[in-house]
């Protein structure tokens, strides 16, 4: 299984029509959250209709910058990963939207408690898959993918209780701009894809129970 994951595309989707169309065969794309940049259902709609056009499965939680209008929308199509899990060719998926707590105001932001129970309910419907994946906008608090420019550890405690409890072997994540990286926390390779709107995605092959993780710039 092939992925193409994407996060923080904040409305820009320049050149995600020639990723489609690119030699990569695609089975899903996964976008982990801030789909706009405090936009509602229309801006949704503009930047997920290349996805939709290509008939690529497509999977999403929204970010703390998705009104509750685009979130809405995720609903509708059938892709919003928020507090669900699936289970895709023995492959789990399980997400998390929202933001972490923060001084912005930014239109979605969970606590710890609230955002541990969405985890946990995902989780509850793909605890047998063989290989588990979270997509969660916000990344594990204490690590390099959740470093502001200040310094500050500002991901979330949520996460990270949930991934060193060892109930994923994959997280997709980011949120945080400019921590994009990889890192183990737990028993899961972690990928702060960076933000699309810049350029950064990855492609994530799934075979024999691993996965081997490419992060590019466009």
């Amino acid at each position: 299984m092939t992925l193409l994951c994407l996060s923080d595309i904040h409305g820009e989707v320049a050149g995600l029509d020639e990723l489609l169309a690119g030699p990569a065969k695609v089975d899903l794309v996964i976008v982990a959250g801030d789909i706009t940049h405090l936009g509602g259902r229309e801006q949704a709609q503009a930047v997920l209709a290349p996805i939709l056009a290509s008939s690529t499965r497509l999977l999403a939680v929204g970010g703390n910058m998705d009104r509750e209008s685009a979130r809405d929308y995720l609903g509708e199509l059938g892709v919003d990963l928020h507090g669900r899990g699936l289970v895709i060719d023995q492959v789990g998926f399980m997400g998390l939207g929202g933001g972490t707590p923060s001084p912005f105001g930014t239109p979605w932001e969970l606590g710890d408690a609230e955002a541990a129970a969405f985890l946990d309910a995902g989780f509850a419907q793909v605890e047998k898959a063989p290989f588990k994946v979270l997509v969660s906008h916000p990344p594990p608090r204490g690590t390099d993918l959740d470093k502001s420019h200040a310094h500050l550890h500002v991901g979330s405690g949520a996460v990270r209780k949930f991934l060193d409890a060892g109930h994923a072997d994959l997280c997709i994540c980011g949120h945080i701009h400019e921590a994009a990286g990889e890192q183990r926390v737990g028993s899961a390779w972690c990928v702060n894809l960076g933000p699309y709107k810049n350029g950064h995605y990855a492609l994530v092959r799934i075979e024999g129970g691993r996965a081997n993780v490419e992060r590019r710039t466009r």
